[in-house]
């Protein structure tokens, strides 16, 4: 898998619960700010936890991730760095 491939199929799990189109993903980067850029709400970051879970593994927590983090972390909190946790986790 390339370095985008990780960051890649994450986005897409994402792109399923929000209901974007592809334009919407493939302007999704590892850099892009999941508050700021892609404005989550919780409800969605629950249901983005639970396809992270059903695809990478029960040891990706996404929400425990997020709730140890301070409110700027989270802020800042980009896509790549999602990334990086579900592979470390996975």
């Amino acid at each position: 898998m390339s370095a985008d491939g990780p960051v890649r199929r994450i986005a897409e799990l994402l792109r399923e619960i929000v209901g974007e189109d592809r334009v919407w993903l493939d302007a999704i980067g590892p850099g892009s700010l999941v508050d700021g850029e892609l404005l989550l709400e919780s409800h969605e970051l629950a249901a983005w936890n639970v396809a992270l879970r059903r695809e990478f593994g029960d040891r990706v927590d996404l929400v425990g991730y997020v709730a140890g983090l301070t409110i700027d972390r989270i802020i800042g909190l980009t896509v790549g760095e999602v990334a990086d946790h579900v592979t470390a986790g996975s």
